[in-house]
């Protein structure tokens, strides 16, 4: 999963990298900024970084000998929560993954500048989001 999100954040970043480098208008700096704040903080911090990432990495953990073997066959979608977690948990991983793909499908469709603006933010949060979740340190027990 690690080398999805590295991919994901390159190929990402490499575009929002193109867009400013082409040169972007004074509104649409200001957008950029408010965007890449609000996803890194929303989606990277909040989302990724505070629940996603832990949640899939202790699941993963969860994953020994004595799993199922379906589970340790399709162990990232185990760890996602997308097989094998209780019917409201899969139900909210699917529809989670729903929702992102429609986003790709919007986001695609959205003109230059601001498809490469909105790139860019994704990719600064796929990445804070990533490396907060992996250097998070878990709670006392």
């Amino acid at each position: 999963m690690a080398a999805l999100f590295a991919d994901a954040i390159y190929q990402l970043g490499r575009r929002g990298v193109i867009t400013m480098r082409a040169g972007l208008e004074p509104i649409e700096w200001a957008a950029l900024v408010v965007v890449f704040g609000l996803f890194v903080y929303g989606e990277g911090e909040l989302a990724l970084g505070r629940r996603w990432v832990p949640h899939t990495m202790r699941r993963a953990r969860e994953l020994d000998a004595t799993s199922p073997l379906v589970h340790r066959l399709l162990a990232p979608l185990y760890a996602m929560s997308l097989i094998g977690a209780p019917r409201s948990a899969i139900t909210r991983a699917w529809l989670g993954v729903a929702l992102i793909v429609l986003a790709v499908l919007i986001v695609r469709e959205l003109p230059e500048p601001w498809r490469g603006i909105v790139d860019l933010s994704v990719a600064a949060a796929l990445a804070w989001g990533f490396m907060r979740g992996v250097l998070k340190r878990p709670a006392a027990s």
